[in-house]
């Protein structure tokens, strides 16, 4: 792992224009070849109209990067061979920004990469991309992962592989956090109404592991206002007064429940179905229900990725209730491939379509087996389903 500094402190700065004075609390930049954060990237074999390449070993993949920090909106790169045949184990990218890749050296595969290449899937060490700040330069790194599997199409994705941290004073309480670029486009202070656009923090000692980044975030049971610099190097907080607040609730047999929106990502643990979360709209993020069976076995039932109509609002007049948890509903899919080949799939979904995990002692369960039988009854296959 790598790590700089970026900027100068500057004690005592004020935010104009805001209704709170803030100083800047700066971070520092570190990179690493650990999956922070990904996205899927467009592939295709068309050239890029306008961008100068360099010679080309094989039948190239094309794909954009786009990121808000260069003024074209994103960056051009190239997977390519360093044979005829054999895995994509070169790529080139516009780190400078320059609208080329004729002049770029080509990045190799990262031997120590934990997502270790073969002939079909390739991992990139991170790669440094240079932006135009305000105050200078600023370095961002990217890692990228290629696959092409026999007789199906490309896959791409792009990971940040740089992050901030450093220690941030909470109203007289200190704490180690870091910055990620959740939604991957170089920047650190988005806030989407998808909280997987949106980017994230970690706060040393909070029981949720990452938080969306939202206007507040709470630590120690208090609300904080907080700014990020776009760029990530520093942030600003102070404690929030008066946060008005507005009742939820959920079904009783819920131990946990997280949502996201303007004002933050907020998780809470319900009495006896009943909870509280300051006023403001918000999408419901995640539930647990914690249960043993008559084994003892502990299980849990994890609800996440929700779509947009599971977004709620939470008033300070009225108590919503959210319809959340069980039943939950089995979806079996076939999918027929070529040679006449036929792949069943299932997944749960729950209340609000979202994803269902389960867990039976902190580990996935046997999956539920498949058995085809023919147009009279008598079975003919019997195979097991496999999470992942």
């Amino acid at each position: 792992m790598m790590k700089c500094s970026r900027g100068l402190v500057l004690a005592g700065m004020v935010l104009a224009g805001s209704a709170y004075a803030q100083s800047e609390q700066w971070l520092e930049y570190h990179t690493s070849a650990e999956m922070r954060a990904y996205h899927g990237l467009q592939v295709s074999t068309n050239p890029p109209a306008g961008v100068a390449l360099p010679k080309l070993n094989a039948t190239a993949y094309f794909a954009r990067w786009k990121t808000p920090m260069d003024p074209s909106g994103g960056r051009w790169l190239c997977f390519d061979r360093s044979r005829k045949s054999g895995p994509y184990d070169r790529l080139y990218i516009d780190s400078s920004g320059n609208g080329r890749l004729d002049d770029k050296t080509p990045i190799p595969l990262d031997p120590k990469s934990p997502y270790s290449s073969s002939g079909s899937y390739s991992a990139f060490a991170p790669t440094p991309l240079v932006f135009k700040g305000e105050d200078g330069p600023i370095t961002y790194h990217l890692m990228f992962l290629f696959y092409q599997y026999e007789k199906a199409n490309a896959q791409a994705y792009v990971s940040s592989a740089g992050w901030y941290e450093g220690t941030v004073n909470f109203d007289g309480v200190k704490k180690h956090i870091q910055l990620i670029d959740g939604n991957v486009n170089g920047t650190f202070d988005d806030m989407e109404a998808d909280p997987y656009e949106s980017d994230r923090v970690k706060v040393d000692g909070d029981k949720t592991s990452e938080r969306f980044l939202g206007r507040m975030l709470e630590v120690d049971g208090k609300f904080f206002r907080i700014e990020v610099a776009r760029d990530g190097a520093f942030v600003k907080v102070q404690k929030a007064e008066n946060v008005a607040l507005g009742q939820v609730h959920v079904p009783e047999n819920i131990s946990e429940f997280g949502a996201f929106g303007p004002n933050g990502h907020f998780v809470r643990v319900p009495a006896n179905g009943q909870l509280s979360l300051p006023i403001g709209h918000y999408r419901m993020v995640s539930w647990l229900i914690n249960r043993k069976d008559e084994k003892g076995a502990s299980w849990t039932l994890t609800g996440s990725g929700f779509p947009e109509s599971a977004n709620f609002e939470v008033a300070a007049d009225k108590t919503v209730a959210l319809e959340i948890g069980e039943p939950v509903t089995g979806v079996l899919k076939a999918t027929e491939s070529a040679g006449r080949q036929i792949e069943f799939s299932l997944q749960f979904e729950g209340r609000q379509k979202e994803a269902i995990q389960m867990l039976r002692g902190g580990e996935r369960p046997q999956g539920p087996k498949l058995i085809l039988a023919n147009a009279q009854g008598k079975e003919c296959y019997t195979n097991s389903f496999e999470f992942g």
